[in-house]
């Protein structure tokens, strides 16, 4: 707005101290500068200069506290480069006192003072947080932070999908960092839309979000300070690169990658493509992938034309779009534009001078308003370094919670609202020694012990658990330092297993005691497909405390001790050995269902303590080569 000599004030000022009066009322503000600065996808900060009669003003009346500034528009004939007359329009600022300077006396006792205004949404800035959310759209997740911090009202106008975010990560991140990587990363953008009492946070995902100025098109007229004269209109064009390729990879789709991709569409991109591959694409969805890679390329697209140009419409402002009545170089008429960043100046001496000398002017930068707005949407996730803490999650009742792919649930100890919880929380994937197609090394975290966790490539949405650590409360299986030297694992029998229901595997180093130990809780199989061979230094017991032992062979038995055997066969039991001794301490009983054979190869002593009766059905021979005497045999009755 060109200066102008009227004793109307151009900037109004409405504060928790009072509104702009005339004639001036004690210890209310008045604004005397303005420096502003809007951009896209970025919290806005006004600089206002401000004068009043009082000498001290407490910070707290202020600070957090909402303003309103008015740029009023006072008609005059001629506004126009055209000649037309513009109808007055006001242009409002409003925000909230983050700082506030005291900078000393200026003319007609007026003190200045300095004040720095921001939306409510650079607060955020000033939250961080480490949380977790689930099964949310990018929207939800962004409403639930506005409905903390009080940042309201918001508007979406979305115009594409905006799918559900299975598990999405805050880590060690301010509110408002996080906040524009879910946009970025939704392909989204924002900007703010102004009243006299409000400031409404706009987010969206297509230019077409943006509203005309009022002034129906602007002329490049190096002359001049007409609302609608541009007086600089420098264009600036910049390659980039051709191709952006993003891929990830999904445990549940293993030959098949996460995959996305786009060409950009400048024909300046060059032959050489310049391709930008990047991995990981931080999703497990082609479709997201694909949006990301052609979100990268649209900002790469847009930024390579950008115009920076000068002008006095205080309409103006990021989320706005006007036309360009004819373009310097190409002189083409009526092109659209799209602003992407302003910054305004403006100056009222009213207060303090007593005649109003004010101006205003902007600088300002624009895009085609038929070229998408992307942000950058390159990985700006937090690198998750090193291994986190977590907890074994469940459904009540269980001591184990896995899916097929052996994967289970936990919940990180940075969760400290515990919002992670058994029904929503992700699959995490548990690392094991050893992993193939139903071989290698298994073993699930049971449920409420204490796991570490990594995250895959460093993605905060990727954890995977890479081993479990022991704690106060989860002794370590042998304590220590009694028994220090053992290794070895040791189970907990589920359900409900106590202290007592376990199996064990362990070593004991300790010098001179060293021992392996094998307990099995109830039933212990072993399995050989060949041979198996045992070697005993020493000596060898098998117990069986109750029940009895069997061994069965389909070919033979061979029990040997040096010189001496016994060979079971499933025809015949051989017993052989330099001497035999068969003792019974009580009766003993040889049966043969058909012959029996007896050969000595020497003396026969045969002592019977009592009677010895023999039972023949047949004839009974003694062959011999000395001469027998008679022995008396009773015959049976």
């Amino acid at each position: 707005m060109p200066a102008d000599g009227r004793n109307e004030p151009m900037l109004l000022l409405t504060s928790p101290l009072g509104d702009d009066t005339l004639p001036v009322q004690q210890g209310t503000l008045h604004a005397i500068e303005l420096d502003a600065v809007e951009e896209l996808s970025r919290p806005y900060e006004l600089t206002l200069t401000v004068v009043s009669t009082e000498r001290s003003i407490r910070p707290q009346e202020l600070l957090y506290q909402p303003v309103g500034l008015t740029v009023r528009r006072i008609p005059r004939g001629g506004d126009t480069a055209d000649g037309t007359t513009r109808p007055p329009e006001d242009r409002f600022f409003h925000g909230v006192v983050r700082r506030m300077e005291a900078i000393g006396l200026a003319r007609r006792d007026r003190w200045t003072y300095r004040l720095e205004v921001v939306p409510r949404l650079w607060f955020l800035a000033q939250a961080e947080d480490s949380r977790i959310f689930q099964a949310m759209t990018a929207q939800e997740i962004l409403q639930t932070i506005f409905a903390e911090h009080g940042v309201q009202p918001v508007e979406f106008r979305i115009y594409r999908s905006n799918p559900v975010r299975e598990y999405t990560t805050q880590y060690n991140e301010t509110d408002l960092a996080f906040a524009q990587r879910l946009l970025q990363e939704s392909g989204w953008f924002y900007f703010f839309e102004h009243t006299k009492t409000s400031h409404t946070l706009v987010i969206t995902d297509g230019n077409e979000a943006f509203k005309p100025v009022t002034v129906p098109s602007h002329w490049v007229i190096h002359e001049g300070n007409n609302f609608d004269v541009l007086d600089r209109w420098e264009e600036t064009h910049s390659t980039a690169h051709g191709e952006v390729w993003l891929q990830d990879y999904d445990p549940t789709k293993p030959t098949t990658p996460v995959d996305g991709r786009e060409d950009t569409t400048l024909p300046i991109a060059g032959a050489s493509r310049r391709e930008v591959y990047n991995w990981p694409a931080a999703t497990m969805d082609n479709q997201v992938a694909a949006d990301r890679a052609k979100f990268r390329i649209q900002h790469a697209e847009v930024v390579s034309a950008l115009t920076h140009s000068h002008g006095y419409d205080h309409e103006f402002a990021p989320g706005r779009r006007f036309t360009l009545a004819r373009d310097p170089f190409t002189r083409a008429e009526g092109i659209e534009h799209a602003l992407h960043s302003v910054r305004h100046k403006a100056s009222d001496d009213s207060w303090i001078a007593g005649a109003a000398i004010a101006s205003y002017e902007n600088d300002f930068t624009c895009f085609l308003q038929k070229t998408p707005w992307r942000d950058d949407a390159r990985n700006t996730r937090p690198v998750m370094a090193g291994i986190f803490p977590a907890i074994v999650l469940g459904n009540d009742g269980e001591e184990i919670h896995a899916d097929p792919l052996g994967r289970i649930k936990v919940r990180l100890m940075f969760d400290h609202r515990k919002d992670t919880v058994a029904g929503k929380a992700i699959w995490v994937r548990v690392i094991q020694p050893w992993a193939g197609n139903s071989w290698g090394w298994q073993h699930l975290p049971r449920v409420g012990t204490e796991v570490a966790v990594s995250f895959m490539s460093g993605d905060p949405d990727n954890p995977v658990v890479v081993g479990g650590v022991y704690n106060e409360v989860m002794q370590p299986v042998f304590p220590v330092p009694s028994e220090q030297t053992k290794s070895g694992l040791r189970t907990r029998s589920t359900l409900r297993g106590g202290t007592q229901d376990f199996s064990e595997f362990s070593i004991d180093d300790r010098k001179g005691q060293e021992l392996v130990f094998l307990h099995a809780q109830k039933d212990h199989q072993v399995e050989v497909e060949n041979d198996e061979t045992v070697t005993i230094h020493r000596n060898q017991t098998v117990t069986s405390e109750t029940g009895s032992i069997t061994i069965s062979a389909m070919q033979s038995i061979t029990l040997q001790v040096g010189a001496s055997r016994i060979v079971l066969t499933p025809g015949s039991i051989s017993i052989i050995a330099p001497a035999v001794s068969v003792t019974s301490e009580a009766a003993m009983s040889l049966t043969a269902g058909a012959a029996m054979q007896m050969t000595v190869g020497a003396a026969l002593n045969m002592t019977i303590g009592a009677a010895w009766l023999a039972t023949v059905t047949g004839t009974i021979t003694f062959e011999t080569a000395l001469f027998i005497a008679p022995i008396p045999v009773p015959v049976a009755p």
